[in-house]
């Protein structure tokens, strides 16, 4: 195939790809986008939040349980004591001032559990009430990702509709390219936005260098894939195109 008909489906080519590109920004940049991105993100904190507080409740209802268990140990032997005051075998009062220290011990014990637990019992309500907000929270995130979500996918169903279009253009162009000039388009796209540059005016469309009149004439004359001394560029002259 003539290289004159390669450079202008490379030509093609580049306008396709340079297209995709644009899609793949609008995409990345989409409104909607950001928005499901900023939603989600929201969701995932209230999620983490929701995740430690119930770690919480865990943490305290150990310490519940335990406090708890203390306290009936402390009153059943609390009862024990007192019960050795009423059965009438105490014999002296050395034994009774034992006896009553013990419970005096015991109960200043008690009440000190008992405030542990009603402290805890306070924090554990603090905590309830949190995660109901952390619920409310996300059932209410959750309401609005799903509207953010449905707007975001008509955006994208456009778009995605698009690309497809032009990315089978580009394909079925891309099978009538030559491999060693894609290959060549390719490895200068990776320095330029533009691979291959039209000639307008002599100079290269790329980097805007005047050309020397033999290198025009030889794009013009179809002598194999020129590039601009400059930028490394393929120099392209289309049909429609006057290069001076």
């Amino acid at each position: 195939m003539e290289q004159k008909g390669q450079l202008d489906y490379l030509w093609q080519y580049q306008i396709l790809d340079l297209k995709i590109d644009e899609l793949e920004k609008k995409k990345k940049n989409c409104a909607a986008r950001k928005e499901l991105y900023k939603s989600i993100k929201y969701l995932k904190n209230q999620q983490e939040s929701l995740i430690k507080l119930n770690e919480n409740v865990d943490k305290k209802n150990h310490i519940y349980n335990r406090i708890y268990n203390e306290i009936q140990k402390i009153s059943k032997k609390l009862k024990e004591e007192e019960e050795k005051i009423n059965s009438g075998n105490i014999k002296t009062f050395k034994q009774l001032d034992q006896i009553e220290k013990k419970l005096l011990e015991m109960q200043e014990e008690l009440n000190e559990k008992r405030k542990e637990l009603t402290d805890l019992l306070e924090e554990m309500d603090s905590i309830n009430k949190k995660l109901q907000g952390v619920s409310q929270r996300l059932r209410k995130g959750k309401k609005e990702y799903d509207k953010i979500k449905k707007e975001y996918d008509l955006v994208m169903k456009d778009v995605n509709e698009e690309y497809d279009e032009i990315k089978a253009q580009k394909d079925s162009i891309k099978e009538k390219l030559d491999n060693s000039l894609l290959k060549k388009y390719n490895a200068i796209k990776g320095n330029h936005k533009l691979a291959i540059a039209e000639i307008q005016q002599d100079r290269c469309g790329g980097c805007n260098m005047v050309l020397a009149s033999l290198v025009v004439q030889n794009v013009r004359d179809k002598a194999g894939i020129i590039e601009c001394e400059n930028c490394g560029r393929i120099l392209y002259l289309g049909s429609d195109t006057s290069a001076s």
